[in-house]
């Protein structure tokens, strides 16, 4: 109750702040690229599809960050994890396959399911970067529980790339970047209309660099990489009433990155109980077998938008997306051979997806819809064990380990909003009703079990509401109410020689907030938030008794996340904007039973034998959610001479403190990143220069404590140093 009377205080007086602020602000929209007076700049009016419809940002009862194409070049936001420097509460980061780890406002299952879905426009990807920024016209983060539109594991929010069409002139370009760590990559665009009803754009990469992890047993460097592919996109308008998208992409990527993760001796007294800051960093490992990971996706979305009348649009979207992984890694992370691991990971997606809407202008906006999915998993393990003599690596047994799963998932969901005077109500549902089929062979289950597993389909259903208010104080600021569900469905794990249950992950969101254009253009948001979250997962490997590596995944139970989040961008001059934003999140456990490990390693000292030790964890902090999180950038742009352009960005951030497992054992320390670069645009050339982490900060990206692991060190992996590069780009 004290949670929430602050939420609300604080939501109210933002509100009655800004309110008086704005209303001295005029009425109009200010278009982009204006000035106002002093010589003061404007901002764009900025439109997004949150709602899977397009509306002005400021008119939807939802945290949102919408990050422009002109930002993702000036920042070099190139990967996944360069999108959390630039939104606050946003914990992501890059794993060894390119593949994000994430939580937003401390929600979402941090590397075990996605929890955070991400998006190509409204079709869900697994896995990968398949969209490049060249091909991106902005990204949109949504904050909160997406369940109404977007479906089950979206529990976190949603990241939506909003890729670029055919241009209706043909607009080319071709790009090669170079830089540190042998850096080579090179891009080209090709877009314009075939005829007067077909455009095209077609654009391919070739990415190349070397690694930056030094193996201490080799005496090499490990992380090499290799990534191409291409995405081609055509357009199709038979008639005004009638687009056609059909869009195509492949990617095929190599890495020596698989698990190059760091050994590290445990930070802890004899009796296994102080908890420790994580900081030892290393850039180096000691595998005995070297690393490999090769990955290729194809995907292709056709979607089919016709105007039935003037006021109802339909829409359908059919999509398809393949994926192969093989991986291979020292699975000991020690210079002497124990067990090599093959990993492969197999996924075959095909979604549908069929809505109803109103178009046009009218007091009711309104969405129906339904929604089909099959998603077929394919999981193999097998290591190589050896017999730990380097002088003569022998093999003396092997285990296979293999899972099947068939995922299933309908839908039926609704969205309506109603206008009346200032106020904007809105109320939506979705229905979801799910399946699960998996079957599993270890060859390493004891007798007198069968190495077959089985177990009886899983079936369950979630409803997912979402309800807001929004009233507008003036013409340039609102402020709103959202209540919003969403969930993570349950599944099948195969774990400990059994398939095993997994519950549901329940997320309730709770927001107030305000969004508002200030006078001479500058733009604010602010949200308080509470979220109640059911039956977090959390998900480890650990050595058994046997010394067999065994995966626990389960559900521990509730926490209850709770904070608060401003961002701004203001233009201060006709060359200068400074923009920002911090957000802040308490991620507190709620009576919460775990089998404590170092709480049980300590009583096992005394007693081999001994049960693992249940501990409550109520009032400790969850996993994976940093205190704060808070972005600052300056950008300058100065004209120069024949319709020269030169520019310059500098931008920071801050991570706070967070914990790396359930119980506050192991800490993360806080952390700042810097990073600068600048532009010149002339002609048909634009010059690029970037350097990101300029001052060398290391943190670490994953971090396994020994005892979490029943192993006898630690495990961390390290983010990326300091990176220069430099890129042309010719415009033909």
């Amino acid at each position: 109750m004290r949670v929430q009377a602050a939420v609300i205080g604080f939501a109210a007086g933002v509100s009655v702040v800004l309110g008086a602020t704005v209303s001295v602000a005029a009425d109009a929209k200010r278009p982009a690229a204006t000035v106002g007076s002093g010589g003061t700049a404007t901002l764009e009016e900025i439109i997004v599809t949150a709602r899977k419809r397009s509306e002005n940002l400021r008119d939807i009862p939802a945290s949102i960050v919408a990050i422009p194409e002109t930002v993702l070049k000036e920042a070099h936001i190139a990967q996944l994890d360069d999108i959390s420097g630039v939104v606050s509460n946003l914990n992501i980061f890059e794993a060894h396959d390119n593949s994000p780890a994430v939580t937003m406002r401390g929600v979402g299952a941090f590397e075990v399911v996605q929890g955070v879905g991400f998006y190509a426009n409204d079709v869900q990807l697994f896995e990968g970067q398949t969209v490049r920024p060249n091909d991106v016209a902005r990204i949109e983060v949504l904050k909160g529980p997406q369940g109404t539109l977007y479906g089950g594991a979206n529990i976190g929010g949603a990241i939506k790339y909003v890729t670029k069409d055919p241009t209706p002139t043909w607009q080319n370009e071709a790009s090669v970047e170079l830089g540190q760590y042998s850096t080579w990559n090179l891009a080209a665009v090709l877009s314009g209309p075939i005829s007067d009803k077909l455009g095209v754009r077609f654009s391919a990469y070739d990415d190349n660099h070397d690694g930056y992890i030094y193996d201490t047993y080799h005496q090499t460097t490990y992380g090499k990489g290799h990534d191409h592919g291409a995405r081609l996109t055509f357009v199709y308008e038979p008639q005004a009433a009638t687009r056609v998208r059909l869009a195509f992409s492949a990617d095929d990527y190599s890495s020596q990155n698989q698990n190059l993760l760091y050994r590290v001796n445990p930070a802890v007294d004899p009796q296994f109980t102080a908890p420790y800051t994580a900081n030892e960093y290393r850039y180096s490992v000691d595998d005995y077998f070297d690393p490999s990971f090769i990955r290729k996706i194809f995907s292709s979305t056709l979607q089919v938008d016709h105007q039935l009348t003037d006021n109802v649009a339909l829409t359908s979207i059919t999509s398809q997306f393949f994926s192969f992984n093989r991986g291979v890694t020292d699975f000991a992370k020690k210079p002497i051979p124990i067990d090599l691991l093959f990993q492969n990971a197999d996924h075959r997606v095909y979604t549908e997806e069929l809505r109803l809407a109103s178009s046009g202008h009218s007091d009711l906006d309104w969405l129906v819809g339904a929604f089909a999915q099959y998603h077929g998993l394919q999981y193999t393990n097998s290591d190589w064990l050896y017999n730990a003599d380097p002088s003569n690596p022998q093999i003396v047994g092997t285990d296979y380990d293999q899972q099947t799963k068939i995922q299933k998932q309908y839908a039926v969901f609704g969205d309506l909003t109603y206008h009346v005077g200032r106020w904007q109500m809105e109320l939506g549902l979705r229905g979801e009703y799910y399946t699960s089929n998996a079957k599993a062979y270890n060859d390493q289950t004891p007798p007198p079990r069968d190495p077959h597993l089985t177990a009886p389909q899983l079936t369950g259903h979630q409803f997912s509401p979402r309800v807001s208010v929004q009233y507008k104080l003036s013409p340039q600021t609102n402020i709103y109410g959202t209540i919003a569900r969403g969930f993570e469905p349950a599944d099948l794990v195969e774990q400990n020689f059994q398939i095993s249950a997994i519950r549901p992950e329940i997320a309730t969101s709770y927001e107030l907030g305000t969004k508002s254009q200030l006078p001479h253009g500058a733009q604010l948001t602010a949200a308080v938030f509470y979220i109640d979250y059911k039956d977090r997962l959390y998900n480890m490997m650990r050595l058994d008794p046997t010394l067999n590596i065994v995966e626990v995944e389960t559900n521990i139970g509730p926490s209850r996340n709770y904070g608060a989040e401003v961002d701004f961008a203001v233009p201060l001059s006709n060359e200068f904007k400074l923009s920002g934003g911090i957000g802040t999140t308490k991620a507190i456990w709620g009576n919460a039973m775990y089998a404590d490990p170092q709480l049980t390693a300590a009583a096992q000292v005394i007693d081999p034998a001994a049960a693992p030790v249940l501990r409550n964890l109520n009032g400790l902090t969850a996993p994976f959610t940093p205190e704060y999180s808070a972005n600052l950038a300056l950008e300058w742009t100065h004209s120069l001479v024949n319709g020269y352009k030169l520019g310059a960005r500098i931008d920071g951030s801050a991570v706070g403190q967070s914990y790396w497992d359930p119980n506050d054992f192991a800490k993360q320390e806080p952390y700042r990143l810097l990073n600068v670069g600048a532009h010149l645009d002339g002609g048909n050339w634009t010059w690029a220069v970037h350097v990101s982490n300029l001052t060398g900060t290391k943190y670490n990206t994953i971090y396994w404590d020994a005892w979490d692991v029943g192993a006898p060190h630690s495990i961390g992996r390290i983010n990326r140093p300091r990176t220069f590069v430099a890129s042309g780009t010719f415009h033909f």
